[in-house]
């Protein structure tokens, strides 16, 4: 008898992995933590979703948000939230499909489940990328937790990328 029936130990690694990750997507695409500024004494928070000052009133209206970007990174905010959107929506579907997966361990759910991790994890690694580049451009503002955490997130789903690939593979 085999340490490993069916894999199972392995695809519920992925499982576990798969609800930390989309956790951390989850928890840092819609927190205003992306970046702290201060102007006069008011500290800003920015998030791809929403605009919060030191009160915490935040603002979900894009025109706030584009005001606060002010320039070319509003352009740039608005193509990251598009990629992070994606990002997390296929970490949606990695957890859908993981969950399948880890309860009929079928080939299809498996690479099903590799691809949405992949994309999930790609498309939030390039919105971390060109929402970093674009913050470069504002001079008082420095990145927070929340990027952090969503570059945690997608690092975790290109991990479970790799590991659904030695379940599947290898295995």
């Amino acid at each position: 008898m085999t340490l490993f029936k069916n894999n199972c130990l392995i695809a519920c690694l992925a499982y576990l992995l798969t609800i930390i990750g989309f956790l951390a997507l989850t928890a840092g695409f819609f927190t205003p933590f992306w970046n702290v500024s201060e102007k006069g004494g008011t500290k800003t928070f920015s998030g791809l979703l929403m605009t919060c000052n030191s009160s915490f009133s935040c603002s979900f209206d894009i025109a706030q948000i584009e005001k606060f970007a002010n320039g070319d990174f509003s352009g740039i905010q608005i193509e990251s939230m598009t990629l992070g959107i994606a990002g997390w929506v296929f970490g949606l579907l990695t957890l859908i499909f993981v969950m399948v997966y880890s309860c009929f361990p079928i080939t299809v759910t498996g690479v099903l489940s590799i691809i949405a991790a992949l994309i999930s994890g790609v498309t939030g690694v390039a919105c971390v990328i060109m929402y970093g580049k674009g913050i470069l451009t504002i001079s008082e503002a420095a990145v927070s937790w929340s990027l952090g955490l969503y570059s945690g997130g997608s690092a975790l789903m290109i991990l479970v990328v790799i590991v659904l690939v030695i379940n599947i593979c290898v295995l």
